[in-house]
């Protein structure tokens, strides 16, 4: 089934480390289960003893015993699924760092998801079958031996009617496994496809109105709807008829465990007391089956999320510790650099080779789809080499832990998206150290420092999944602040003028040429050559390959360029020929 304690599972490791508190849980399950038969005994004695010699005193004693025992009961009970609670609670704890590292990284390193919040809501599935009754259910099974270990004491007979009854009962739960495990699979796989459709539609929602696909948007996301309810209907229906066939079934067994219990009264085989006495225990014997059988559809679900989930977290390792180097600020340095996009059997970039030193600033130019963003994203770490190295002052960027390299890098890709926060946290990258003055100052950078102050609560304006009503080009200098801030070494820069007006051009301009002042390297795809007037280096890519690379007018004067000039107020947008750069 599962191979929970698997030391090649990194939620099996997890739970491994829990295994004294589940053992201590197994030996409360077992004290509890043997209480479990004082209710039994409890009636047997009355039956047998009180009502025959008409003592008050011994029915009294008995019921302060009993009464006793079931307050330990119900302790335990209590300890028992508070422990299983705070287990799962523990264990989400553990694995959701991992998970955070699959759902940010896995496209980025090996392949696209295909639901990007599967990983969570399978970790969601395993603690709340953990935190639940299923697993104290499993552990209650094994004590059903015990239950008709005692009925054999009573009689042959009781005891062989309660193990059908168990063993009936396994049957149906192995038929339902059977009957819902493909269904439950593919319900999983409608409902990820249903929400995968209703958030590209939430993200689309101005082209769909727009260009009239609405009313087939919706019937589309009816028609997933439908067939999702489908799929759930037939496991409630499954899962239903399964659990009325044992409720059915426990119903009878318990009539057929009083009539043989009367039969053997009558015969003298037994005393009146066994009656009541069997038919209490055969209902204990049956209900942990049953337990598990109403748990069936959690446990399934729980065991698929987990080996999803333990999939993911294999194709994306933890990251092993890094020796923290220092920060650079002397060269990049690209070899024989080859790529393409995490999980493809396809290369974008072929053996690319170029050198930067501080003050450096690269132009990459090229025809749509030439592998000029693909080559952006290999210079930032975004995107793992096939073969060949980037290399920050002579250390490959995987020498770097990401978060520590981070601080160094200042990267705007080609769609500016902005986090849920305000400007502020925005620019600063949630840093919660951040300072004021720092903040300020990346955005004068980034000539965005007066759009912001006008705006109803300044640095602190809400960004919502809408941009906070900002316009596209205003996004855009807020994501160039974001780059900006706390004064990196590389700065990646994708398209950074696709959006902006002349005064963001001249923003951006003097930002590149701030840079250049303090050594830094710059690096900027580039499809209008106003912005070419600030690099000094060019690089042509065609294909994925490297056309040409060098000084920024011996490039254009071999590709029989103009020479770009500053843009004035009045310039329309130029953009630079796909046919001369290929």
């Amino acid at each position: 089934m599962l191979k929970v304690f698997d030391s090649e599972s990194e939620i099996g490791s997890a739970l491994r480390r829990f295994r004294f508190a589940i053992g201590q849980i197994s030996i409360i399950s077992a004290v509890l289960n043997i209480l479990m038969l004082g209710g039994s005994f409890f009636m047997l004695l009355v039956y047998d003893e009180v009502l025959p010699s008409r003592s008050i005193p011994t029915l009294v004693g008995l019921l302060i015993i009993i009464t006793i025992v079931y307050c330990f009961q119900g302790v335990l009970d209590l300890l028992r699924s508070r422990a299983m609670i705070q287990i799962g609670a523990l264990v989400d704890r553990e694995i959701t760092p991992r998970v955070f590292d699959v759902i940010t990284k896995m496209e980025l390193r090996r392949r696209e998801m295909p639901e990007g919040t599967q990983a969570a809501r399978d970790l969601d599935a395993i603690r709340s079958y953990v935190s639940g009754s299923g697993p104290l259910a499993l552990l209650d099974l094994p004590w059903v031996f015990l239950y008709l270990a005692v009925l054999f004491m009573f009689h042959w007979t009781l005891g062989v009617l309660a193990s059908i009854g168990v063993v009936v009962l396994v049957a149906i739960m192995l038929a339902a496994d059977r009957m819902t495990k493909s269904a439950t699979m593919k319900a999983t796989q409608i409902g990820s496809s249903r929400s995968m459709l209703i958030e590209m539609c939430r993200r689309n929602a101005e082209v769909i109105y727009a260009l009239g696909m609405h009313r087939r948007a919706r019937q589309s996301w009816e028609d997933a709807t439908a067939a999702f309810v489908r799929s759930t209907d037939r496991l409630a229906d499954v899962g239903g008829r399964m659990q009325g066939l044992s409720k059915t079934f426990r119903m009878l067994l318990q009539s057929l465990m009083l009539a043989a219990g009367a039969a053997l009264v009558i015969d003298n085989l037994a005393s009146g007391g066994v009656i009541i006495a069997g038919s209490i225990l055969s209902a204990r014997a049956l209900a942990p089956v049953e337990s598990v059988i109403s748990n069936w559809k959690g446990m399934t679900g729980c065991v698929q999320a987990w080996r999803r989930l333990d999939a993911m977290l294999k194709q994306v390792p933890a990251p092993m510790p890094t020796m923290e180097l220092p920060p650079p600020s002397q060269q990049l340095s690209v070899e024989g650099l080859t790529l393409g996009p995490p999980g493809a059997k396809k290369v974008t970039v072929s053996d690319v080779t170029f050198t930067l030193n501080g003050g450096d600033v690269l132009g990459i130019i090229g025809a749509s789809g030439s592998g000029k963003s693909s080559l952006l994203r290999a210079l930032v770490g975004i995107w793992e080499p096939l073969r060949g190295a980037v290399r920050l002052d002579g250390a490959s960027i995987d020498q770097w832990d990401p978060d520590i390299l981070g601080a160094h890098i200042g990267f705007m890709p080609q769609m500016t998206d902005l986090f849920d926060g305000t400007i502020a946290q925005n620019i600063a990258r949630f840093d919660p150290e951040a300072r004021s003055e720092d903040i300020v100052a990346a955005a004068k950078s980034a000539d965005v420092h007066d759009m912001i102050v006008k705006l109803p609560k300044g640095y602190n304006h809400p960004l919502g999944t809408n941009g906070g009503n900002l316009s596209a080009g205003q996004r855009q200098r807020v994501a160039l602040a974001r780059a900006l801030y706390g004064d990196p070494f590389l700065i990646a820069l994708d398209e950074p003028n696709s959006n902006l007006d002349a005064n963001g051009e001249d923003a951006l301009g003097a930002a590149i040429q701030a840079a250049r002042a303090r050594n830094a390297i710059a690096i900027i795809v580039a499809h209008r050559s106003n912005i070419l007037t600030h690099v000094t280096h060019l690089l042509v890519m065609s294909n994925g390959q490297m056309q040409l690379f060098g000084a920024r007018d011996k490039v254009m004067e071999k590709m029989k360029l103009p020479a770009p000039r500053p843009p004035r107020v009045d310039d329309k947008p130029a953009a630079i020929s796909s046919a001369g750069a290929a």
